[in-house]
């Protein structure tokens, strides 16, 4: 006697979990400061290499020059350009006193300048035989790591200056996203009460945008190379941004 059929009902899959989303608060205290301070460090190492391959391949004969030249162009465009601010009274003068303060403390203080400059002193006057014998290899050697050690000095502080015009620049930043608010929610309504057409493609294409217009400008200003006028850079970004939130805002759904 053949069995009774049993009906064998296939398991679904377990279903991935969506990442759970944080909230406002947990972003202002946890997560942005993390990831702003990962974009700085980031940005920070990308500029000592093309520092160091610059000195390596481009500009060897002014090697830790280059970078102290970059640092007094930028501290220029500090002290003449940012007078008057809404976070400062004096931004030129509070900020460079900070900005002295710093360096003084991590490199001066520290006895990170005095060891890098006595490096190459104490391997020239050095009264070891051997030493006197490998003087002229070991002094070149001594003077070639000098440079990227003042390079890297000098690069550390131009990234602090850099970071303090992008901080003395987020009420330009603040008004352009308050705009772009504006100009995008009246587009919105003359859509919604106009019949107009709405894009959910569109919509989403542009929210992807905003991250990476804010991103990437300011690791690109914070990782240029050479001495770069400010609004050069954040003006295009500014605007960039402002085009990125007016789409988003313009472009979203009709009806909630």
């Amino acid at each position: 006697m053949a069995e009774p059929r049993r009906n064998v009902t296939p398991q679904n899959p377990q279903q991935p979990v969506p990442p759970r989303e944080h909230g406002l608060i947990y972003n202002l205290v946890w997560g942005w400061p993390w990831k702003l301070a990962g974009m700085i460090l980031a940005s920070l190492f990308l500029s000592l290499i093309v520092e160091y391959v610059g000195i390596a391949f481009f500009w060897p004969e002014m090697g830790a020059a280059h970078s102290q030249q970059v640092m007094t162009t930028e501290m220029g465009y500090l002290s003449s350009d940012f007078t008057r601010s809404l976070l400062l009274s004096e931004p030129s003068v509070t900020v460079t006193h900070w900005i002295t303060f710093a360096y003084q403390w991590a490199f001066v203080d520290s006895g990170f300048v005095g060891w890098v400059q006595s490096m190459y002193e104490s391997e020239m006057n050095s009264g070891n035989e051997i030493s006197r014998q490998l003087k002229s290899g070991s002094g070149w050697l001594a003077g070639y790591l000098q440079q990227y050690l003042l390079a890297t000095v000098w690069v550390a502080v131009v990234t602090l200056i850099r970071v303090t015009i992008l901080t003395l620049s987020i009420p330009l930043f603040v008004l352009v996203i308050a705009v772009a608010v504006v100009e995008g929610l009246g587009r919105r309504d003359l859509r919604r009460y106009g019949a107009g057409y709405e894009s959910s493609f569109l919509y989403h294409r542009a929210k992807r945008l905003i991250k990476p217009a804010v991103y990437i400008p300011a690791m690109a200003y914070l990782s240029w190379p050479s001495a770069v006028y400010p609004n050069l850079l954040l003006l295009p970004a500014a605007i960039m941004l402002g085009l990125a939130i007016t789409v988003t805002t313009a472009s979203f759904k009709k009806y909630l």
